[in-house]
């Protein structure tokens, strides 16, 4: 009998054991879960994504952050079970997880910004488990302006190109049965509207240069009251033309200056340029200093009409003309100061406008001493 009696507490004895490992590993296996839980909510709230996760009943099981700051809500109180319709007001998100039928769905919805304007959210809606959903939101109103841009940009670009194309289409249709004089007249027009296809054409690769995130100024040690005089002598047979004074002032030399050659030649180019185009009569003057706080100071000042203050803030945009007629009868691109003001951002300086209507305008371009070192601010308009 006392045999069978200690092969029972043996057995006891070994099956109290067992369950101690087991609880003890059940016990390892829930810290780990919970440690991992705890990990990943912490990356979920770090997200710039809105992450909820919703239960059978269209019961927020989860919400971090992102997405209620992008739903406009309250955070919620600890142990705190809201429905999804009371967390958000909009009709096409509470559309689309109505109308998730399985798998990952991605659609994009129109969501109301803490002041009311509607923006864009791109929502992923996919299964988490038996009865739940995740919901992923991305604010997609950055990109949405990006496409926007990239949209005007194709559209302003075909047109500008079309119209020289569609001149010289034109002129080749007549150039065979014209007299031999309008012969001569009609070519020359075709010279001036495939100098105008050339021009386009350099200024689009201008700016796309300008614009290339991968894209560097390749900075280098130059004489800039050399690169200024040579700008300004380029540019004398045209200022001669329209019976102008071009002159330089250059207050410091040598003046010399760590920067891209390139890049420093194309904004000063193009803003003699336009000031050249812009300017009846009267002078075009260009100045350079050493100002103390910042590498070196160009000026660009004419004496035309001035710019109107209501055009002003947007001479900077790709395609912008104040005057388009004037602009293509002079062979302007609309692209000259966009390039200007992208080029003197990636050099680390700033671009700015002074004009009013009358009295000419003064643009200056301020430079750093070192390309390291960029100048606090960006292009700034204004009135004087």
């Amino acid at each position: 009998m006392s045999w069978i009696l200690g092969a029972l507490s043996a057995i006891c004895g070994g099956y109290a054991i067992r369950q101690r490992i087991v609880s003890s590993r059940a016990q390892k296996q829930l810290g780990l879960l919970t440690m991992r839980r705890e990990s990943m909510r912490r990356v979920l709230e770090h997200l710039d994504e809105g992450a909820l996760l919703l239960g059978s009943s269209g019961e927020v099981l989860y919400s971090n952050a992102a997405a209620l700051h992008l739903l406009g809500a309250e955070p919620r109180r600890e142990g705190e079970l809201i429905t999804l319709d009371r967390l958000t007001g909009s009709a096409a998100i509470l559309e689309a997880v109505a109308a998730h039928r399985g798998g990952t769905e991605r659609r994009v919805v129109m969501a109301e910004a803490e002041d009311q304007e509607s923006f864009a959210l791109e929502l992923t809606v996919a299964p988490a488990g038996p009865e739940r959903l995740l919901l992923v939101l991305r604010d997609v109103r950055e990109s949405a302006a990006v496409e926007r841009k990239r949209r005007d940009f194709v559209a302003n670009a075909s047109h500008e190109l079309k119209t020289p194309i569609a001149a010289l289409f034109g002129i080749l249709d007549l150039i065979d049965i014209v007299s031999e004089e309008k012969r001569q007249e009609l070519m020359e027009r075709a010279r001036r509207n495939a100098f105008s296809l050339a021009e386009m054409t350099e200024d689009l690769l201008g700016i796309a240069r300008a614009e290339d995130p991968d894209w560097r100024p390749l900075p280098v040690t130059i004489s800039l009251a050399e690169a200024v005089e040579e700008v300004v002598a380029s540019a004398e047979q045209i200022a001669e033309g329209k019976g102008l004074v071009l002159s330089v002032e250059i207050a410091d030399r040598p003046l010399e200056l760590e920067v891209d050659p390139t890049s420093f030649k194309t904004v000063l180019r193009n803003l003699v340029q336009n000031a050249i185009n812009y300017t009846p009569e009267g002078s075009v003057q260009v100045r350079l200093t050493h100002d103390i706080g910042i590498g070196a100071r160009v000026e660009v000042e004419d004496t035309g009409p001035g710019i109107d203050p209501e055009v002003l803030p947007h001479i900077f945009e790709r395609f912008f003309r104040g005057d388009p007629a004037h602009s293509r009868a002079t062979g302007g691109t609309g692209l000259g100061l966009s390039i200007a003001r992208n080029l003197v951002n990636r050099m680390g300086g700033r671009i700015a406008v002074e004009s009013r209507c009358g009295e000419g305008t003064l643009f200056w371009v301020e430079l750093p001493e070192k390309p390291s070192n960029p100048l606090p601010g960006s292009v700034a308009v204004g009135g004087r």
